[in-house]
């Protein structure tokens, strides 16, 4: 939304009225205020770099490198959680193209595909996207990521946490590790051609 004078009269009022918004109301009234919406609608101009039902690739005003390209869902969502599965998974498609392009297009040495998921994690735009960056060697651009010091603990114990807020989807290794336990072995018939225990230690099977 855009920092105009505004009183603080107007300011609490407006907060009141986005607290009374519906789900829908609060959506429609955040893509009325979102930038990247009005960019999506051709409202405001951009270079358009890739298009489609779901998805607009443009290039950023203020790049990290040349060819720095913004890659976002045409429908407003604010952060990642909010998109569909089958919606999530075009934008990451489409950015393995843009990549590629890059690669070829350019001279990019690499690529960085980048998104700030939420304001903690530096999100300045209220409009989810993902940053497609061409790289090349000593080009000034710094992705420098802490290496923090942990005890075995603390690793178990945010590991454990992460494993029970994904419903347990990730199987115990030693759960994949488990020895079969042999089978007694049937006599082979005579005459029968190859028995079918022989035809599982052929393909590898246990």
């Amino acid at each position: 939304m855009a920092e105009q004078n505004i009183s603080p009269e107007q300011l609490k009022a407006l907060q009141e009225k986005i607290k009374q918004m519906s789900p829908e109301e609060l959506k429609e009234f955040q893509k009325k205020q979102c930038i990247f919406c009005q960019i999506i609608a051709g409202k405001v101009q951009s270079k358009k770099i890739y298009e489609d039902e779901k998805v607009l690739a443009i290039l950023d005003i203020n790049p990290a490198n040349p060819g720095h390209v913004l890659l976002m869902t045409k429908e407003h969502y604010s952060i990642m959680p909010q998109i569909p599965d089958e919606d999530i998974s075009h934008v990451f498609m489409a950015a393995k193209s843009l990549s590629n392009s890059m690669l070829r297009s350019i001279d990019a040495q690499g690529t960085n595909i980048i998104v700030a998921n939420g304001i903690a994690a530096g999100q300045r735009a209220q409009h989810f996207m993902a940053h497609v960056i061409p790289r090349k060697e000593k080009d000034g651009v710094d992705f420098v990521l802490p290496q923090k010091a942990m005890e075995q603990q603390e690793i178990e114990s945010i590991g454990n946490k992460l494993v029970a807020a994904l419903g347990g989807a990730v199987e115990k290794e030693d759960a994949k590790a488990q020895i079969p336990v042999p089978k007694k072995e049937e006599p082979k018939k005579e005459g029968k051609g190859i028995n079918l225990d022989d035809i599982s230690k052929l393909l590898g099977a246990k």
